[in-house]
């Protein structure tokens, strides 16, 4: 087993005392000789208290973070005492304590840490303590310059994990949740529904983001490359579970491009038996975008065998016509913050067309942004959407 882990637990991991005192006991059994520990509140008490709250009416937002944060100040403290009743040495941070690590700005509902600040106290308060105490940190908490407190939104125990198994350069983080790591569909929907042992961060981030309450996604931009992150299921102890690879670049925008593309334009009635039927006739080609308009659809794949395409897409007598245009370029643009603030397609396709590069089509699709150009205007279209995101 490794030295340095961050485990997270849920609040339905510990919604009684029983439950708690488990999972102490997972922590005891883990075999890592660095151990953080971060605990949601108990399973129902954030609701109570957002309730409370909302009855009462016109509570500030600083109040309504103060008043919430007690579910995940009691967990703290329950979670603490579990671990010394089994013998373990433990200490407990909170926000209150002089020691607390995770710094935010003063947005008290769904505050943003600030990373230098915050690895700056990890190192200074937390990485003494080590290998000497099993350290129990408050999920969902911070604290602004001010010494108010702060939530990182619903969720943030996540986030909280996330952000010190990076400034810890933990060599992994272990998310606790209820189901089976991350299923391939949620279980009460889709009975069928199977683990999965691996998963991209690129596709973890779009099931986040695409309703699957598994992870935060926002949390997920915070992992390290070298770092392992896996979701496990607390009955399973702290054992298998999905694994999530790969890492997002957080710092800077990835770009990539693609050349020789052939735009697909059809013209027929958008229904799921002619979609099913186009699609089958593309068989095993790549698809790096679609669209669709009123009485049309656009695919942009790959212009090998172009004429037998045509002709195969003809053959089927789905569509009224069709027409293809090759020598189509892709700019591939991805980054986390894409999809948590508004105003980036404005500011790509402000870009490109302060310098006369025509957009051909636009394609979206969770923190990815596809813009598909003239090929001849590639080059020019990466180094302008460059300067333009860097700026």
């Amino acid at each position: 087993m490794g030295n340095r882990v961050v485990i997270k637990f849920g609040g339905a991991d510990l919604a009684t005392g029983e439950k708690i005192r488990r999972a102490a006991e997972m922590v005891l059994r883990s075999g890592f000789r660095e151990i953080v520990v971060v605990v949601s509140a108990m399973e129902g008490d954030t609701n109570r208290l957002v309730e409370v709250v909302s009855q009462i009416g016109n509570v500030p937002d600083e109040d309504y973070a103060e008043i919430v944060s007690m579910g995940e100040r009691t967990s703290a403290r329950l979670f603490c005492s579990a671990l010394g009743s089994l013998g373990a040495d433990a200490v407990y941070l909170e926000p209150s304590h002089e020691e607390w690590p995770i710094l935010t700005d003063s947005d008290y509902l769904d505050a943003s840490a600030d990373m230098d600040k915050t690895c700056e106290r990890v190192g200074r308060y937390m990485e003494p303590l080590l290998g000497k105490k099993i350290i129990v940190v408050c999920g969902f908490l911070g604290r602004d310059e001010s010494g108010s407190v702060t939530t990182l939104g619903r969720g943030g125990s996540d986030t909280t994990a996330m952000v010190l198994g990076n400034c810890l350069r933990a060599e992994e983080v272990i998310l606790v949740k209820e189901t089976e790591g991350v299923m391939s569909a949620d279980p009460k929907i889709v009975p069928e529904a199977k683990p999965l042992e691996k998963l991209d961060i690129q596709e973890m981030f779009a099931l986040a983001y695409g309703g699957a309450r598994i992870v935060k996604a926002d949390a997920l931009k915070y992992k390290l490359p070298s770092q392992k992150l896996r979701i496990v299921n607390f009955t399973n102890g702290l054992q298998g579970g999905t694994e999530v690879t790969g890492v997002f670049n957080a710092s800077s925008t990835q770009i990539a491009q693609r050349r020789d593309l052939l735009a697909v334009s059809i013209v027929c009635e958008i229904t799921s038996e002619r979609l099913g039927g186009i699609f089958s006739s593309l068989r095993d080609r790549p698809i790096y975008g679609i669209s669709t308009g009123r009485g049309s659809l656009t695919i942009f794949t790959s212009s090998e065998n172009a004429k037998t395409l045509i002709n195969d897409l003809h053959s089927l007598s789905l569509c009224k016509a069709l027409s293809a245009r090759s020598g189509i370029g892709m700019v591939e643009l991805t980054h986390p913050v894409f999809i948590d603030s508004p105003g980036w397609i404005a500011k790509v396709s402000g870009a490109l067309a302060s310098k006369s590069i025509n957009i051909i089509e636009i394609t979206t699709s969770k923190a990815t942004i596809s813009i598909f150009v003239d090929e001849s205007k590639i080059e020019d279209a990466v180094n302008v959407l460059r300067d333009a995101l860097e700026a």
